[in-house]
């Protein structure tokens, strides 16, 4: 008999899975914004970074200079950029004192300054090595590229002369950046990522109660934790259908920008495809972190809904919950690291489980996160994902949500 039981018991568990399922796949609308919003995504960021190419390598920058060293190769290095403005697109090209370019870059006016140290060419003679220093405003993008270039033609003037010498640049950031170019993709993924479960979660809770069909689906005999579990299994395949055209989207980003970059000298094109494409190896882990930001969404949604009276109103507080943390630590990306701020804020910035899917995307893409301090974000975000479940389980198994 209690064999017979459990039997009915999964047959009735299969079937409400396929009615969620089947539910979901049904409203196409639905399945098409979660193909969309991901290839929407990595595509403008495609488009944006290929203008970006293009301004950086047809567009002049201005470039401050100082040549403190007032000797031999100094006066060289000096003169061969000023001879060659016009391939270096610099324009102007404009000489300044030590103390006038140091004040430049205290107050933040200046996107290029390149210093020619007093001790250039001592140092060459005497050890073969000598450091130019630029400071370059980052957060320009014209400005890094006009740097960049710099970087590489006064190399090949020094050490292609006499083979033996070995210039090295030294380069300080001015402005507060992002880690790498990829900032706006991630904020651009985070907050479809985070939105885009709000829809189904609201028509599959709130949605129900709201058209009173949530009632006939609590009398069927089943636990209700398992009703739970069949809308939130339909509601992960979604989050795959959403995750599996990210990658689509970050293949095409890729594709664009190794396009765009194809007819520059090969330095240039090897410059701008390291610095802007997505390593294909870090994909699964990107796939992996935003499955996580999604199905953290989905529990903090079916919180909301089963709190609102209907579908408008679970859908308006589930954006207006979602949408505003995110926009915050997505605009605090922009202005520079994510871990900056200290105090009381800096703790909220930290209780916002998409900031560490933000820092772990960082990470990855960057190259600089420690498997450590990847772990760490990971299971911050698994932990206030589980919880949210947790709460929201017990809400739907209450009686109330259905009155």
């Amino acid at each position: 008999m209690a064999k017979s039981n459990r039997r009915r018991t999964g047959k009735k568990t299969i079937w409400m899975l396929k009615k969620e399922i089947k539910s979901v796949l049904r409203s196409r609308w639905l399945v098409l914004g979660f193909i969309i919003s991901p290839l929407f995504a990595w595509l403008f960021q495609g488009a944006f970074l290929s203008f970006i190419v293009a301004q950086t390598t047809e567009e002049p920058e201005t470039v401050y200079i100082t040549n403190a060293d007032d000797d031999n190769w100094g006066n060289t290095l000096y003169a061969a950029i000023e001879a060659n403005q016009d391939d270096l697109l610099i324009d102007p090209l404009i000489s300044v004192t030590k103390e006038r370019g140091e004040e430049l870059v205290e107050n933040r006016s200046v996107s290029v300054w390149v210093l020619i140290p007093e001790n250039f060419t001592e140092q060459l003679e005497t050890s073969n090595r000598s450091t130019l220093t630029i400071w370059v405003n980052t957060g320009n993008f014209r400005a890094t590229a006009a740097a960049q270039r710099i970087d590489l033609f006064a190399k090949q003037i020094i050490n292609e002369i006499i083979i033996i010498r070995d210039l090295q640049v030294s380069w300080n950031t001015i402005a507060p950046e992002s880690t790498y170019g990829h900032q706006l993709a991630i904020f651009l993924v985070m907050i479809t990522s985070v939105l885009a479960p709000a829809p189904y979660v609201s028509k599959s809770f709130a949605g129900e109660r709201e058209r009173h069909t949530l009632e006939a689906l609590l009398v069927v005999p089943m636990s209700r934790i398992k009703i739970l579990g069949s809308k939130l299994v339909a509601g992960l395949i979604l989050t795959m259908i959403y995750s599996a055209f990210t990658v689509v989207g970050i293949l095409i980003y890729n594709f664009s920008i190794i396009f765009r970059a194809a007819p520059l000298p090969q330095s240039a094109a090897d410059y701008y495809i390291n610095v802007y494409t997505v390593n294909t190896a870090t994909i699964p882990l990107i796939f992996f972190c935003q499955f996580l930001v999604l199905l953290c969404a989905i529990g903090i949604g079916v919180v909301i809904s089963c709190l609102a009276k209907d579908q408008a109103t679970a859908e308006s507080i589930n954006n207006l919950v979602l949408l505003v943390p995110t926009m915050v630590i997505g605009i605090l990306g922009f202005t520079g690291s994510i871990l900056q701020y200290g105090g009381l804020f800096g703790i909220f910035v930290l209780a916002i489980p998409f900031t560490h899917a933000i820092i772990f995307l960082n990470g990855v893409l960057s190259g600089v996160g420690t498997p450590l301090s990847l772990l760490g974000n990971v299971l911050y975000l698994l932990a206030f994902t589980i919880v949210f479940l947790i709460i929201g389980a017990k809400l739907f198994e209450r009686e109330a949500i259905i009155t």
